[in-house]
């Protein structure tokens, strides 16, 4: 059973700037699982890579007069396209991988994605139901995320997952005073500023133990976690400039 509940205004402005991106889902069924899980909660706009087909009565089934979600959903065929727009990502995982990133609950990432929420587009990123995002994909968003189960356990299925973030937000906008003043960098301006780092590593012939890559993935790291503002990474690309040319000097 559940209980409707009237959106107020700071819901109603802010739910246009979250996006739901499903990365290469393989089951029509979780598509429509999924897009009944984030209309519920008040949300509207999915965003899906690569989906398998949507030719399917099983989307139509499980979406349950969501199909106005599936149907105004933005496709993109790859995930650089999809989360381009964004400007603050936060990568899902069951798997804590190796990179030594903080794991948020869906409760802290619900402060931080809804704040930035009300002036920027922002997403909340789910990978494929056999594997998840890779590490390449993972690197890309901002924050990461994973829900707490116990270990015994298997696994949630996709649009459970979805929904447990759904209604946390949902949650969360009915009780919080959100307050955001800052304008975030985009995905492009972080990705030069990394490439940029890249090169001058390189040109000073600085070369980590354990790699650059390795060492531009703790940036990477420092910088999501401190959600940078574009002005930030001009702060940044000022710094390098100014190795670069008295290195040249």
């Amino acid at each position: 059973m559940s209980e409707r509940i009237a959106l107020n205004e700071k819901f109603k402005a802010i739910r246009k700037n979250v996006y739901f991106v499903l990365v290469e889902p393989e089951s029509p069924g979780n598509v429509g699982a999924t897009a009944r899980a984030i209309k519920t909660m008040g949300f509207e706009n999915l965003v899906l890579v690569n989906p398998c087909s949507l030719e399917n009565d099983e989307v139509k089934m499980l979406a349950h007069r969501s199909m106005d979600i599936i149907e105004k959903a933005r496709i993109y065929p790859n995930f650089e396209q999809a989360i381009a727009p964004m400007r603050l990502t936060v990568a899902t995982t069951m798997r804590k991988r190796h990179f030594k990133f903080p794991f948020f609950s869906p409760e802290q990432i619900a402060e931080k994605l809804l704040s930035a929420a009300l002036e920027h587009p922002v997403a909340i990123v789910f990978g494929r139901e056999s594997s998840g995002l890779t590490n390449e994909e993972i690197l890309q968003c901002h924050l990461h995320s994973t829900i707490q189960t116990a270990t015994q356990n298997p696994a949630l299925n996709l649009a459970q997952s979805v929904m447990i973030y759904a209604h946390t937000f949902f949650r969360h906008l009915q009780k919080a005073e959100l307050h955001y003043e800052y304008h975030l960098a985009t995905q492009y301006e972080l990705e030069k500023f990394y490439e940029h780092l890249s090169d001058a590593l390189q040109m000073v012939r600085f070369v980590p133990r354990d790699g650059i890559d390795n060492f531009v993935t703790r940036f990477r790291r420092l910088i999501g976690r401190a959600m940078a503002e574009q002005r930030d990474i001009r702060l940044l690309h000022k710094l390098l400039q100014i190795f670069e040319t008295r290195i040249r000097d």
